[in-house]
């Protein structure tokens, strides 16, 4: 039964299309589509019925010609060319059997439609960003735009805005990269410049330390400093630097950094330190004597008094050795 009905649903749709005369010859109903000279779209795809009018006595044929995606659209905000002749050599040139087409050649442009990014939203998307970077303790970051586009247009259809950095640099001029996403792809990326400035803890020279001496809390105090032009591989926790020795002339006022330091040696020359061997969870000690001083994680000679071998070890945080694979 349903096969019938199958069957009769197709031929009163044929029908539709078909006008038979009565010698038996076929009259094909005639479609007329007319095209606008330029005209918007919204999203990615461009439909025939977006672009054109499709005039016919048939509304089953002008809904399916209306909803036929004929191109795909420029990115959002932009705009592209559409020939009508190449467009029914592909796509409307199937439907010549059936209907008696009336197309009109022209070509045709269309804008895909998109929208002026609110000015509040990228100021409050680099502040999460920024905020989301690793930062040691006590660092503060003060930001502004230096560079980017007047107005960011962004598209009428759902999207999202990721950012990132361009380049490992975290603070001083800073590159960052603004990706405009739809569900599935990246539809555009735009460069946008910030001056990061970075405040944060350092030790600062209280008076004028000559080389030799000891760093300690008669020389330096903690303060807050601008450290944005400095290195970050020289900044570390202020802490780790007290009990230094100046290997330079520090100037009073100045920020105290690793490379000004030497770090003092945790264990000398003819000094007795212990050699612990990690296997596992079991650890082997045995006695050296050190052959040259050693400040920690410095790799040294020490003669070990169980074999009377000399041996490269390195020099651990408290001062141990710890045998070198191959030493």
């Amino acid at each position: 039964m349903m096969s019938h009905i199958k069957a009769l649903t197709l031929l009163a749709l044929g029908l539709l299309a078909f006008n038979s005369k009565a010698d038996g010859s076929v009259t094909l109903s005639p479609v007329s589509i007319r095209f606008s000279d330029q005209t918007s779209v919204d999203g990615e795809s461009v439909k025939l019925g977006e672009i054109a009018r499709v005039i016919a006595g048939d509304e089953r044929i002008v809904a399916q010609l209306e909803t036929l995606e004929v191109a795909k659209s420029a990115g959002f905000g932009l705009t592209r060319c559409i020939d009508t002749d190449f467009l029914f050599k592909r796509y409307l040139k199937s439907f010549d059997n059936r209907y008696l087409l009336d197309v009109e050649r022209k070509v045709i442009r269309v804008t895909t439609r998109s929208n002026p990014l609110p000015k509040d939203s990228l100021p409050l998307l680099i502040e999460k960003f920024l905020s989301e970077q690793p930062k040691l303790s006590g660092q503060i970051r003060h930001w502004e735009i230096a560079r980017t586009p007047e107005a960011i247009a962004v598209p009428v259809t759902p999207y999202s805005l990721v950012l990132s950095f361009q380049s490992v640099k975290r603070k001083g001029k800073v590159d960052l990269n603004l990706a405009i996403r739809s569900e599935n792809r990246i539809l555009r990326n735009i460069s946008i410049t910030v001056n990061v400035r970075v405040e944060e803890p350092v030790l600062v020279a209280r008076v004028q330390i000559n080389r030799g001496v000891l760093v300690d809390k008669e020389n330096v105090s903690l303060e807050m400093r601008e450290t944005t032009q400095i290195n970050d591989l020289v900044i570390t926790g202020p802490n780790k630097l007290m009990g230094s020795v100046a290997k330079v002339t520090i100037a009073k006022g100045r920020i105290v950094t690793p490379n000004m330091l030497a770090l003092p040696a945790l264990v000398k020359r003819g000094q007795e330190a212990k050699i612990i061997l990690h296997n596992g969870t079991v650890n082997v000690t045995s006695d050296a004597v050190c052959r040259q001083d050693g400040v920690m994680g410095q790799i040294i000679l020490a003669k070990s008094l169980a074999s009377n071998r000399l041996i490269r070890v390195r020099v651990t945080e408290n001062g141990a050795l710890e045998p070198i694979p191959g030493g």
